[in-house]
Order: structure tokens, then C-alpha cells, then sequence
């Protein structure tokens, strides 16, 4: 392939190895955790609840990485930066293999949870942003979407080795498939930003000003182009300052919002047994958390391509009322087909915090400090999640019921449904 057509293709390539990020990264260093609880309590003669302590450590320890880790993907080389992440992590499961206690795994997902941040929930979003003037929803919509997909493949493997090989040698294994999926992309492929003076531009550059239009009749005169190829080359990229955004009230709303949708996605580790609760079999209420991880996927696909299509007030108000919907009908109606279906549409809501939340911190405040704006968003978000699980059982447990929980998903989708749309008309005008 010519230097002329590789540089062309750049951007899809990077979108290729952000969908193996996602993937592969996701799908086994977040989705397969709790694949591990039982043995590793049975092995270690332990609780499950000592157990589970180490991925929440993880995902505490991850969301006060966010603070700190847009910053970092602006100042290292993203290549080298997410590979030496991905073999941190890899070294982590590779080593947990030959773990004899608790305190061990601890210490491990103290680790973890600084090295898998960048490379799973910050790489993705900040470098599609970075690649992409145009079709940025759609490309941010597949890529993240396939954690959810990521999931569904990955569950199913991980626990036929943890079955049929021992969990040991399933950490082995996992490690393994971090390391030779992720790292030649991440070596070869995932730089931070096009560099123009070797013929590398983001996907629709010279068809749009600038990869963030912040009015409705902008023009693409020769100059503005000039000026977009001197920001891809010189890194002064159009956009709005992270301290200036952090003032703003669109990036408070979206923070909160963040904060209440992440908090209502830990509630769906709940959803079997509170299916289980109402009469449902173990099968079945793990058919009704199934239907939600579809509707994620699909969710977190579909809204991208909406937001660069329609009415962005639009498709942000429906993706978030039909999340209400879902979590209003799993409350009211207890059969396990449309329980399924019903999880189905809250799963699509989903898509509302995994990929409109990203979108908007793009569109609202451009590419300049998109890293740093993002995390900012995210460790609020993180945290909430992070602690989600336990305060929704501890819910369950104080009052003998999940309803409590379902009712709350079901107000903060209510004001996503109108915050959302409130944070991108409140958007400030960008300037370079």
C-alpha cells in the first residue's frame, strides 16, 4: 500500500483498533471479573463478597486514575502509553495465576485499576475523536458498543477454561489474549493525533471547518481550512480550554448525569436476583440481564448513528425515555418474556452514558482538550458505578426489596431525559 493510501486509511484503522480495544479490553478485563467469585472463594476459603472487594477496589482505584489520565494521554505517546498499560494488565492476570491469598489479589487490582483506565475506558472515545471530523457517532457507537458484544463472547469462553483448565491456567489464558489481540494495534496504529505533515488527516477533514461546528450556517472558507491544517499539524486544536469547560454549565450537567446513569448501570449485577425475587427461576432472570446487555449493544451502536443524523435534543430525550420505559415496566410487570423484553429496553437506554455522554463532550467543547474534559466527566461517573453495587444491595437488604432501586433508575433517566438535551443547547460557542 502506497504512503498516500495508508495515510487515507489512518483513521480507519485507528477505528479498528479502537473496536479491538473495546472489544478485547473490555470485554475481559470488565465483563469477566465475576466469572471468578465462586472458585476463588471455594480455593482461597473465603466469602464471595472478599472476593468481589478486589474488582471494587479496581473500579475505585480507576475512577481516581481518570483524574489525572487525560492529562497523562496528552503528554506520552499514545502508542507506547496504551501498550505499556496492555502489558501491565497482562502481567497482572498473568501473575494472579499463581496468587495463594486474598491480600494478593488486592495488591493486583490496585494495579489493575491504574493500567486498565487508559487503554478501555479513555483510548477509545479521545483518539475516534481525535481521527473522525465526520461520522464521529457512528464510529464512537460500533467501537463502544462492542464491549457489550465483548461481554457475550467472552463470558462464555472464560468460563469453559475456567471449567475445563482451572482458573489458574484461565488467567494465563487471559493474559495471553490481551497481549496478541491489543498490542500490535497498539504499537503500530493508535497514535494520539493525525500529523499533517506526514499526509495524516482525520476522516472528513477539508469537508467540514472544523471537526466541531458550534452554529448551524458555518462556512468552510479557504482560510478556516488553513487553519484546521495548521491545528492538525500544531496541535492547537479548536476547542475550549479544560479549565474554561470545567466552569460551564454544560459540563456540570453532564457530569451529573453521568453520576446518576453510571449509578443506575450497577444496578443491572441486581437484576437476576430481583427477578428471582418476584418469582422468576435463576434461568430466567439471567435471560432478563442477557436482554439488557443486547439492548446495550445495540443501544450504544444505534445512538451514534442517530446523533450525527437527527435532532441531537431528539435523540437524546428518546434513547433516554425509552431507558425509563424499560426500568418502569421491569417494576410493574413480573412475566419472564416481556421482563426480558422490558430489560431489552432499558439495555438501550444504556446508551445514553456509554456513548451520548462522550459525543457531547466532543461536540461541546471540540477537540482541544478532549482527554482531559472527558476523564473529568468520567472519574464522577466511575466512582458511581463503582460503588453502585453494594449500595443497591445494601438497599435490598434495609428495606427487602430492589424497588427502591428500580424507582430511582427510573427518575434519573427522567432527568437525562431533559438534562441532556438542557447541556447541549446551554454548549458554548468554541473558539481557537
Amino acid at each position: 500500500m502506497s504512503s498516500s493510501r495508508l495515510s487515507a486509511a489512518r483513521p480507519w484503522l485507528v477505528f479498528v483498533g479502537c473496536c479491538v480495544l473495546s472489544l478485547v479490553g473490555f470485554g475481559m478485563v470488565i465483563n469477566t471479573p465475576g466469572l471468578y467469585y465462586a472458585v476463588l472463594s471455594h480455593d482461597l476459603g473465603v466469602t464471595r463478597a472478599q472476593v468481589a472487594l478486589a474488582t471494587t477496589i479496581m473500579n475505585g482505584v480507576g475512577a481516581l486514575t481518570m483524574l489525572v489520565a487525560g492529562r497523562v494521554m496528552r503528554r506520552v505517546d499514545s502508542r507506547l502509553l496504551i501498550s505499556g498499560c496492555v502489558v501491565v494488565c497482562s502481567v497482572v492476570f498473568f501473575l494472579g495465576s499463581y496468587f495463594t491469598s486474598l491480600w494478593q489479589f488486592y495488591v493486583a487490582f490496585v494495579v489493575l485499576g491504574v493500567a486498565y483506565v487508559i487503554p478501555v475506558s479513555l483510548a477509545p472515545s479521545v483518539l475516534l475523536s481525535n481521527w473522525f471530523e465526520e461520522k464521529v457517532g457512528m464510529v464512537m457507537g460500533i467501537a463502544l458498543g462492542l464491549s457489550g458484544i465483548g461481554g457475550t463472547i467472552f463470558n462464555p469462553i472464560v468460563s469453559s477454561w475456567i471449567s475445563d483448565f482451572g482458573w489458574r491456567t484461565s488467567y494465563r489464558l487471559t493474559a495471553l489474549v490481551l497481549a496478541v489481540c491489543i498490542l500490535p494495534f497498539s504499537l503500530l496504529v493508535l497514535k494520539f493525533l493525525p500529523d499533517a505533515s506526514r499526509g495524516e488527516y482525520a476522516y472528513g477533514h477539508g469537508r467540514k471547518v472544523a471537526p466541531v461546528s458550534t452554529a448551524a450556517t458555518s462556512t468552510d472558507s479557504v482560510s478556516e481550512r488553513k487553519g484546521a491544517e495548521t491545528a492538525a499539524t500544531t496541535g492547537d486544536l479548536e476547542g475550549m480550554s479544560a479549565h474554561d469547560a470545567y466552569r460551564t454549565l454544560t459540563f456540570v450537567l453532564l457530569a451529573v448525569i453521568s453520576v446518576l446513569l453510571q449509578f443506575t448501570s450497577g444496578l443491572v449485577q441486581h437484576v437476576s436476583g430481583y427477578e428471582q425475587t418476584r418469582g422468576l427461576s435463576l434461568t430466567q432472570g439471567a435471560l432478563v440481564v442477557s436482554g439488557i446487555m443486547l439492548g446495550a449493544a445495540l443501544g450504544k451502536a444505534s445512538i451514534g448513528m442517530a446523533l450525527d443524523r437527527f435532532r441531537v435534543e431528539l435523540v437524546l430525550a428518546a434513547y433516554s425515555l425509552v431507558g425509563l420505559a424499560g426500568w418502569l415496566l421491569m417494576m410493574l410487570i413480573a412475566s419472564p418474556g416481556p421482563a426480558t423484553v422490558f430489560g431489552f429496553l432499558a439495555g438501550l437506554g444504556q446508551g445514553v452514558v456509554l456513548v451520548a455522554v462522550p459525543w457531547l463532550v466532543r461536540r461541546c467543547f471540540g477537540p482541544r482538550d478532549y482527554a482531559e474534559i472527558f476523564s473529568g466527566v468520567q472519574v464522577a461517573g466511575t466512582m458511581a458505578l463503582a460503588l453502585s453495587a453494594t449500595v443497591h444491595g445494601a438497599v435490598f437488604d434495609m428495606a427487602g426489596t430492589y424497588l427502591p432501586s428500580l424507582l430511582s433508575a427510573v427518575v434519573f433517566f427522567a432527568i437525562a431525559a431533559v438534562g441532556m438535551p438542557a447541556a447541549y443547547r446551554l454548549r458554548p460557542s468554541l473558539k481557537k
